[in-house]
């Protein structure tokens, strides 16, 4: 079996892709480990064992490097002012509607969570990006970015 430079390509961004719809900040990783790996073989064709061992070695590395360096659970903004939060974007996981509460989740915890329940006075459907707009009690509300 022969994996072709476009077939990495095409599973790394159907891999990124799968991130908008499962917003974990972790699938990405192997999407763009696949993207990479894609490029080198447009460049210098390697191996079938050689494509795999480098997509998980990349794929293993990003992961640590976002957890290790740019993902440090110690700069949470838990216990400071709720008007620092205001403007602050994230992503809609929960349909949101005028009528219906939707639900938001952070790339960082705002308030000591990453996930808040959420009111808006438009629809704002699951994928899009949302920005605070005020904090109200346990909910937060939200417009379009």
């Amino acid at each position: 079996m022969e994996i072709a430079w476009w077939h990495w390509i095409a599973g790394g961004m159907l891999l990124i892709l799968l991130e908008l719809a499962i917003p974990s900040f972790f699938i990405i990783w192997f999407g763009l480990s696949a993207l990479l790996i894609g490029v080198i073989m447009l460049l210098a064709p390697i191996s079938l064992a050689a494509q795999f061992t480098l997509w998980g070695v990349t794929s293993g590395a990003m992961v640590y490097f976002w957890f290790r360096y740019f993902k440090n659970p110690d700069r949470t903004k838990a216990g400071m002012s709720q008007d620092v939060f205001l403007g602050e974007t994230g992503l809609i996981v929960k349909e949101v509607s005028e009528l219906a509460k939707g639900q938001i989740r952070f790339q960082k915890p705002i308030l000591g969570s990453e996930t808040w329940p959420v009111i808006a006075d438009e629809t704002i459907p699951a994928g899009e990006r949302a920005r605070i707009v005020a904090v109200m009690g346990q909910t937060l509300k939200v417009s379009r970015k």
